[in-house]
């Protein structure tokens, strides 16, 4: 099984947001439903309901949620 399949410039840019997120993947994967809202507005205090969100849209976005958010920006 190979181990490094992915260089290292490929590896680091998979594991943050691009530069510019086009219109259209921030209305697909960064648009929160009724039900996810309801969701996020159960947390209980607001850097809570925050970081719920983030790490939603994250998910949806990257597909999986790194470990520190904070190293997956690009231009922040």
């Amino acid at each position: 099984m190979p181990v490094d399949f992915l260089s290292a410039a490929e590896r680091d840019r998979w594991q943050r947001f691009p530069d510019v997120i086009p219109h259209e993947d921030l209305v697909a994967f960064f648009w929160l439903s009724q039900e996810e809202i309801r969701e996020v507005h159960r947390q209980r205090e607001s850097q809570n309901r925050l970081g719920y969100a983030l790490q939603l849209c994250t998910l949806r976005y990257l597909g999986f949620v790194p470990e520190d958010l904070q190293t997956t920006h690009s231009r922040w």
